[in-house]
């Protein structure tokens, strides 16, 4: 059986995509997983790896946007403590987390809320370290209302 240059290059660039398509994956559901903890559903379509940051779209009602928030950061920061954890080398780790809720004023009329803190500071909330109204206070400085 011969191997040609071209056979071995689609190998090894599909191993690759398969690694980074799990950490990817694994960090989803982790992400999910702790938001359905809470009975907050998501899909995947919310959430968008980027490079550096993590955004998440999520939507409340009325009355509870800050559980959403809290909530929300919450399970990014232990979806990167498990990523750690699991010690890959292709794992997600984002730098920063952005959160953002939309909540209903009026009959399909959204605010969008958005926040962002570092993932460190998402994973001190999710670890119990830092207390979710220190923390709301925290972000709230860089809350934007869209």
């Amino acid at each position: 059986m011969k191997f040609y240059p071209t056979s071995i290059i689609t190998l090894f660039s599909f191993l690759l995509f398969v690694n980074s398509l799990f950490a990817n994956y694994a960090f989803k559901k982790k992400v999910k997983s702790v938001c359905k903890t809470y009975r907050i559903t998501v899909d995947s379509e919310q959430f968008e790896l980027g490079e550096d940051t993590f955004f998440m779209t999520l939507e409340s009602g009325r009355n509870n946007f800050e559980m959403f928030m809290v909530i929300g950061f919450a399970s990014a920061g232990q979806a990167v403590a498990h990523q750690k954890q699991m010690g890959l080398s292709n794992a997600y780790m984002p730098a920063n987390v952005q959160v953002s809720v939309r909540v209903p004023t009026a009959k399909d009329s959204f605010n969008t809320f958005v926040a962002s803190c570092s993932s460190k500071m998402a994973n001190e909330l999710a670890e119990g370290r830092m207390d979710s109204a220190e923390f709301m206070q925290k972000i709230t400085k860089n809350l934007k209302i869209m």
